[in-house]
């Protein structure tokens, strides 16, 4: 008598010796950016606090000042608040992406290291001269406006004190605050939710309206359209150490023409300028990232 045949495996298994199902995989966290409407929200919380501070320290100069008046700002107090207005720049521009993303990389503010050097100077040399033959245009069509309040008093300015202090404020802090705040910042993050186009027209007119006081209207469109400019030199070059380079070679321009220096200082005061922030910014900023292979 035959044996029965084996049962045949039907690739069933019973409920207590079936393989578990692989837990599913959770979801990726959404990625951190930086609202559109912050660097708008940063800058008007940091004129807030300026004035907050500003304000109570301007009447009590003007209450024991009898001689105070616009005309008559006191050097040192116009100096002091320009200082912290710098301050609050950049500490508002960091705070703002250290919470928005829980870090501060350098390359978030665009600071990161040139590599073509030579083209990064040719796109700054060509935003320079776009910048002054869209100026000489605007002059040419509506007229030579006057000068601003900052470049009169700095032209009768007698105390040596003085004129070394608004040199370190136009030629060297000026140029890395605003470009860190404006195209670092402001730049960057609607440049990534806008595009470039847009983020640049609205970065450059923030930038001129931020010398409204006591600056013409003509100047104003001017500084705007160089805003613009040093935008479109920071999407060319993907750093702000040109952008700062060339801000501070306008700036020390204008002073050297303001005080009427004698060329040779001239000369050494804005090859300086450029090179110690140049250089300086370039070593500080992160160093570019290679492909890995």
């Amino acid at each position: 008598m035959s044996s029965p045949d084996p049962p045949q495996y039907s690739g069933w298994l019973p409920p207590e010796t079936a393989a578990p199902e692989a837990p599913p995989t959770p979801p990726e966290p959404p990625e951190r950016v930086v609202p559109v409407w912050a660097p708008f929200a940063t800058l008007l919380s940091a004129l807030i606090i300026l004035s907050i501070f500003s304000l109570p320290i301007v009447a009590l100069v003007k209450a024991s000042d009898p001689d105070f008046s616009s005309d008559n700002f006191p050097v040192g107090l116009q100096l002091g608040l320009t200082a912290l207005q710098s301050v609050l720049f950049v500490f508002a521009a960091w705070i703002t992406v250290k919470l928005a993303l829980l870090s501060t990389p350098k390359e978030q503010f665009g600071l990161r290291r040139v590599t073509k050097v030579w083209q990064a100077v040719g796109w700054s040399v060509a935003v320079f001269v776009g910048f002054y033959v869209v100026t000489a245009l605007l002059v040419q069509a509506f007229g030579q406006p006057p000068e601003q309040d900052l470049a009169n008093d700095l032209e009768r300015e007698e105390s040596a004190a003085a004129v070394l202090a608004y040199f370190v404020t136009i030629c060297l802090i000026a140029p890395v605050v605003e470009e860190f705040f404006f195209r670092g910042f402001m730049f960057t993050v609607l440049m990534q939710r806008l595009g470039p186009v847009w983020a640049a027209l609205l970065v450059g007119g923030t930038f001129g309206l931020m010398h409204a006081g006591g600056t013409p209207a003509l100047s104003l469109l001017a500084l705007s359209l160089f805003g613009v400019g040093l935008c479109f030199l920071y999407w060319r070059t993907q750093s702000i150490v040109p952008c700062m380079a060339l801000h501070a070679l306008n700036n020390s321009i204008s002073f050297v023409t303001t005080r009427d220096l004698d060329p040779a200082v001239g000369a050494a005061v804005v090859i300086g300028t450029v090179g110690v922030i140049a250089v300086g910014f370039q070593a500080f900023s992160a160093p570019r990232r290679t492909a890995a292979a």
